[in-house]
C-alpha cells in the first residue's frame, strides 16, 4: 500500500475511532464477536467495549466511496484496535499514541455526575479562571450542553443545568447522525469525502463528552477525534520507530495577518453602494487568503487538512511532523507568502510566521502550555519585524507604479493605491478592487459554495489558488483543492460566511411607498433583493407616526471583542487543582468561540436585526453597522448572549464600543470612531465599589460603563422616551437632564466648578413637578431618586437615547 493511501486510511480511522462511544450510549448494535480481538481483558472481562460499536459502525453504517469499499475491513481494524493494537503495525500504534496524547494525557480527576449514558459535556468555559478563587464573588455553576445538532434552532451552544441537558436523547441524535451520513457525496474524491465526514461529525458530536469515566467531561467527542487524527498523522510521517513514537519531533507552525482592518476599510472615498459590496468582499477574501496559505503548505507536505488546529480571525496554527522536508517547505512558503502579500497589498496587509519544534510527549498537559506560549511569543516578536525575512541584496522596499498609469483616470476611488480602470461604476476601480466587487462582493450573498481551485477563473489568492463562488457544485468541482459549504453543514467543509448584508424586500418597498420613510431616487433605486445602501439603513432608524417621523436618521457602528483572549487560552486553564490546558481544549475553545461569532450571531442578525450589516465576525471579534437604535439594542443582546455562552463565568467577558455617524461619513472614519470607543471600554479599570472586573464594558455617547449598568441606563432611556411621548415630560426638561449629567461627569473627573449640578437638578424637579398635584407620584419618586444616584454621571446614555428617539425627523 502506498504511503499516501496508508496515511489517508489512518486519518479516516482516527476521525471515526471513538464514534463507538456515541453508538454505545445510543444503544446501537455492536460487533460482540470481536471482543477478544479488540478489547483488553481484565478480571471482569473485556474493557473499553466502545470499540465493538466502532467496528460495527465502520463495517455496517459508514458510507464509503467506491474506491474505499475494498478497504472497509482494514479501516474497521485500524479504527477499533486503538486499545489493543498490533505492536508491529505503524498505523495502529500511531492511532493509539494519538489517542493517548489527545485525551489520555489530559484526563484529570473529575466529578462527572451519573453514568456514561447520563453524563453530559461540560462547558469548557466553566473551568476558565483569571482571578484567584478567593477573589471570585461566588463559585461558577458547571453547566452542560444538551444533545442537539450544532445548527439546531434551539441554540444548543448555550450550556444549561445537568437536569435540563439530560432531557435530550443519545438515540435521537445518533439516528439523525446516521441519516446525515447517508447524504454525504461519495463521488467527489477522498479529500472532499473526508471533509464532508468531519463536517457531519462536528455537527452531531460537538456536544458529546469524549470521556466520562473518572475524568472531567469537558472535551467533545468531535474535538478529541479531530486532534487524535492530527497527532496520528504527524506521528506517522515522523522519523521514529513504533516503540519510540512519543519521541517524534513535531512542529507547531503559526501564521497571522496584520493590518486587516486598515485593508478592509481602505483609504478611498468610495460611494455608498461600492462600499457595501467592497467591505464584504474584502472581509471574505481575507478569510480565503489565510486558508489558501496553509492549504498550500499542507498540500506540498502531502498532509491532510486535519493538520489545521485553528483558523480564525486571520490567524492559523498547524500541527506538522518536524522533518527536513516539512521545514524546507515551510521556509519556501514563508518567503513566497511574504512576497505575495507585500506586492498584492502594497504593505497595508502583512503576514508573519513562527514555528516551534518539540517532542510528541510534550503534548501532555504538564508541558503543552509552554509549547503554546513559546509559539505565541515567537509570533508576537515576528509581528515587530514583519519584512525581516525578505531583507537581502535583491530586496527593494519601494513598491511603485509608473505615474503614467494614473494619467487617464487617476487613483482607484476604492483603495487609493492603484490606477483606476475607468471613470464610473465598478469599472472606476483598479483591477483588484473591480475583481473583488464583481467576482466576490456581488456573488457572495447568493453563493452556496466557495471553491479554492487552480483553474483559470475566479479571484486570485495565494499559491496559484483562485476563489470561485458557486450556487451549486457538480463532479467537475472535485478537482478543487477545497470546497467550502457557506450555507449549511451537510457536506464538504462547513464555513458559514461570517457576514450579513441587509437586502431590500418587497415588504420594505411597500412600506416605504406608503410612509415615505425612504424616497426612491436615481442614485438609490428600489430593487427587490438589492443590498440596502447606508443611507437606507440610516433612514430605517426613523419611526413612522400619524404626525410624521421621529428619531434621528443615523448610522451606528459597534466593534466588540473578547476580553483577555490570550490569557483565556493560556492562564485561564492553569489554576486551582492544576493545569488543564491541552491541545484538545485549545482546539475546542478556538472552535466554539469562532462558531459563536461567525455562525450564531449571523443567525441572530437575520432573525432579530435584519437591517444590521455585519462587516466581519469571527475568531473573537466583530464589526457591525446599521440603524443607530438597532445597533445599540444589538450591543445589549450581544452581552446577554455572550454571558450565557460563557456559562455565566465572570472571567469570560466581552467589551464593545458604539459610535454614531451620518451615512456620508467614510467607512474608515466610522471604524476609527468605533475603535476609539472600544479602547475606552478596554481601558476601564476594576470598580472597587461594585467589584466589577476590569474591561467587561461598553462605551456609548462617550460614556463608558459596565454592562450591567448599561442595561440599567438603556432601560431608563426607554422610560424617559415613553414619558416624552405621552407628554409627562418635556424635551426641554430632558435636555436639562443632559446638561446635569455632563456636569456630573465633569465633577467626577475633578472639575469642582460643576459641583452644583445636583442642587440645581433637585430644585428643577421640585419647582416643575413636585408642586403639581396631577403629576404621577411614581415618576416623581424615580426622578428624585435619580438626582441622588451614585452613578448619575453615566445618565448621559439614558438622556441621549430619549432625545434622539423623540426628535422630529424629516
Amino acid at each position: 500500500m502506498e504511503k499516501t493511501e496508508s496515511l489517508f486510511l489512518l486519518v479516516l480511522a482516527s476521525i471515526v475511532h471513538d464514534v463507538g462511544k456515541f453508538a454505545q450510549r445510543a444503544g446501537a448494535p455492536s460487533s460482540k464477536d470481536m471482543e477478544d480481538t479488540y478489547c483488553p481483558q481484565s478480571a471482569h472481562g473485556g474493557t473499553h467495549r466502545h470499540v465493538l460499536y466502532t467496528d460495527y459502525f465502520v463495517e455496517k453504517e459508514l458510507p464509503l466511496p467506491r474506491d474505499l469499499e475494498g478497504k472497509r475491513s482494514l479501516l474497521a481494524r485500524i479504527a477499533s484496535a486503538h486499545h489493543k493494537p498490533d505492536e508491529a503495525s505503524r498505523m495502529e500504534k500511531c492511532l493509539q499514541q494519538g489517542d493517548w496524547l489527545a485525551s489520555g494525557h489530559d484526563r484529570i480527576p473529575g466529578d462527572s455526575e451519573g453514568g456514561y449514558k447520563t453524563a453530559r459535556l461540560e462547558s469548557i468555559f466553566g473551568r476558565v479562571r483569571l482571578r484567584d478563587e478567593k477573589s471570585a464573588q461566588k463559585p461558577v455553576e458547571l453547566l452542560r450542553y444538551g444533545l442537539k445538532p450544532l445548527d439546531d434552532a434551539d441554540d444548543p451552544i448555550f450550556p444549561v443545568p445537568l437536569k435540563d441537558a439530560q432531557k435530550t436523547s443519545y438515540a435521537d441524535l445518533y439516528e439523525a447522525f446516521l441519516q446525515a451520513l447517508r447524504a454525504i457525496p461519495l463521488d467527489m474524491g477522498p479529500s472532499h469525502y473526508l471533509s464532508s465526514l468531519m463536517t457531519v461529525l462536528e455537527r452531531f458530536a460537538w456536544c458529546i463528552p469524549s470521556s466520562t469515566y473518572e475524568t472531567r467531561a469537558d472535551i467533545s467527542l468531535y474535538d478529541h477525534c479531530y486532534t487524535t487524527a492530527s497527532i496520528a498523522q504527524a506521528l506517522y510521517l515522523g522519523e521514529k520507530p513504533v516503540d519510540k513514537l512519543q519521541d517524534t519531533g513535531l512542529l507547531l507552525f503559526g501564521g497571522e495577518l496584520s493590518g486587516i482592518q486598515n485593508y478592509i476599510f481602505g483609504q478611498g472615498e468610495q460611494g455608498d453602494r461600492g462600499a457595501s459590496k467592497l467591505l464584504r468582499a474584502r472581509s471574505f477574501s481575507l478569510q480565503m487568503l489565510t486558508r489558501s496559505i496553509w492549504l498550500t503548505l499542507i498540500e506540498r507536505c502531502n498532509l491532510s487538512s486535519v493538520a489545521r488546529i485553528m483558523d480564525a480571525g486571520g490567524r492559523f496554527i498547524l500541527l506538522l511532523p518536524d522533518t527536513p522536508k516539512v521545514r524546507e517547505e515551510a521556509d519556501r512558503l514563508e518567503t513566497e507568502a511574504l512576497n505575495h502579500v507585500l506586492k498584492a497589498f502594497n504593505g497595508i496587509l502583512r503576514v508573519t510566521f513562527a514555528r516551534h519544534g518539540f517532542r510528541a510527549r510534550d503534548l501532555a498537559i504538564t508541558s503543552f502550555p509552554d509549547v503554546y506560549r513559546t509559539l505565541n511569543d515567537k509570533l508576537e516578536r515576528a509581528k515587530l519585524r514583519p519584512l525581516s525575512p525578505l531583507l537581502g541584496e535583491s530586496f527593494t522596499p519601494v513598491l511603485g507604479i509608473a505615474s503614467s498609469q494614473y494619467a487617464q483616470y487617476g487613483a482607484c476611488p476604492f483603495c487609493d493605491l492603484r490606477p483606476a480602470r475607468g471613470e464610473s461604476g465598478d469599472e472606476a476601480g483598479c483591477d483588484i478592487c473591480s475583481a473583488l466587487i464583481q467576482q466576490v462582493g456581488r456573488r457572495l450573498p447568493t453563493a452556496r459554495y466557495a471553491l479554492l481551485t487552480r483553474d483559470n477563473s475566479g479571484f486570485p489568492l495565494f499559491g496559484r489558488l483562485n476563489l470561485r463562488l458557486e450556487e451549486s457544485v457538480d463532479k467537475n468541482a472535485a478537482k478543487a483543492l477545497d470546497i467550502l459549504s457557506l450555507k449549511d453543514r451537510t457536506a464538504f467543509t462547513a464555513a458559514p460566511v461570517a457576514g450579513y448584508v441587509p437586502r431590500i424586500s418587497r415588504d420594505d418597498m411597500a412600506r416605504w411607498k406608503v410612509s415615505g420613510q425612504i424616497v426612491q431616487t436615481e442614485d438609490e433605486p428600489w430593487e427587490e433583493g438589492a443590498p440596502k445602501t447606508f443611507g437606507m439603513l440610516a433612514s430605517e432608524a426613523k419611526i413612522s407616526e400619524e404626525k410624521g417621523f421621529r428619531s434621528i436618521a443615523c448610522l451606528a457602528a459597534c466593534k466588540a471583542d473578547v476580553d483577555n483572549l490570550g490569557l483565556l487560552f493560556g492562564m485561564g486553564l492553569e489554576h486551582g487543582e492544576g493545569n488543564h490546558f491541552s491541545l484538545s481544549r485549545f482546539a475546542m475553545l478556538s472552535r466554539m468561540m469562532h462558531h459563536f461569532f461567525s455562525s450564531y450571531l449571523i443567525r441572530v442578525m437575520t432573525e432579530k436585526f435584519p437591517d444590521i450589516y455585519v462587516v466581519f465576525a469571527g475568531g473573537d471579534d466583530l464589526f457591525v453597522l446599521g440603524p443607530w437604535s438597532d445597533v445599540i439594542c444589538f450591543a445589549r443582546l450581544l452581552h446577554a448572549t455572550f454571558e450565557r455562552f460563557g456559562g455565566g463565568n465572570p472571567d469570560v467577558t466581552i467589551s464593545a464600543g458604539v459610535a454614531l455617524a451620518k451615512p456620508g461619513v467614510p467607512m474608515r472614519v466610522i471604524k476609527d470612531l468605533a475603535e476609539e470607543e472600544l479602547e475606552s471600554s478596554k481601558g476601564r479599570g476594576e470598580d472597587k465599589r461594585t467589584d466589577a472586573p476590569a474591561k467587561n464594558a461598553v462605551t456609548l455617547f462617550g460614556v463608558t460603563c459596565p454592562w450591567k449598568e448599561f442595561e440599567i441606563r438603556l432601560s431608563l432611556g426607554e422610560w424617559l422616551e415613553n414619558l416624552c411621548l405621552d407628554g409627562t415630560l418635556s424635551q426641554g426638561f430632558v435636555r436639562r437632564l443632559l446638561e446635569y449629567s455632563r456636569k456630573a461627569r465633569a465633577f467626577a473627573a475633578g472639575d469642582i466648578s460643576c459641583g452644583l449640578y445636583r442642587s440645581h437638578m433637585v430644585y428643577d424637579i421640585s419647582r416643575n413637578f413636585a408642586q403639581k398635584k396631577d403629576f404621577p407620584p411614581d415618576v416623581l419618586g424615580k426622578l428624585q431618586a435619580l438626582s441622588h444616584a451614585r452613578d448619575f454621571e453615566n445618565m448621559e446614555i439614558s438622556v441621549t437615547w430619549a432625545l434622539y428617539r423623540t426628535r422630529a425627523s424629516i
